[in-house]
């Protein structure tokens, strides 16, 4: 008998708990997020990202915010002289992690795509830009294209 109350209660709860935690904790990691970035506490705000990501693997905006972190901040190191590689692959690894979760995203290889850009990589970025360009719809399908022109025009330079 105190075995069947327990599990009604349990049973009882976990539906609870799960709506709970998707409607009230997501959005607080959401708000902790925000709060870490306008404080320039940009490692927490990755980390909060980080847990998004885990409960919310198709949610790609918190993919493309965390790399975005990631590629910026090994772009201050690269800029000032120091070593960035590391911070580069997290983001490499964030977004391949984003792209493997969702794989017809137009959104997460355009943004690959602008972070091989800005460290010369036009290679990659043309790569990127391409995918990018298949999933999306107009004007966005045309990204491929105009940055392949973009780059011919400053090869020819």
């Amino acid at each position: 008998m105190k075995r069947r109350i327990l599990m009604i209660l349990i049973g009882g709860f976990y539906p609870v708990f799960c709506i709970s935690f998707f409607y009230l904790i997501i959005p607080y990691m959401w708000i902790k997020t925000d709060e870490a970035f306008h404080k320039g506490q940009y490692n927490k705000a990755i980390e909060y990202l980080s847990f998004i990501s885990f409960f919310q693997p198709q949610n790609v905006e918190c993919y493309v915010l965390k790399a975005w972190l990631q590629w910026s901040q090994a772009k201050y190191l690269y800029s000032q002289g120091l070593p960035y590689e590391e911070k580069l692959n997290q983001a490499v690894k964030t977004y391949k992690k984003g792209e493997k979760n969702n794989p017809q995203n137009w959104w997460i290889y355009y943004e690959e795509g602008m972070m091989w850009e800005a460290f010369g990589e036009k290679e990659k970025a043309l790569k990127a830009y391409y995918i990018s360009s298949k999933y999306s719809l107009t004007p966005y399908n045309k990204i491929y294209k105009i940055k392949k022109e973009k780059f011919k025009m400053k090869i020819e330079n």
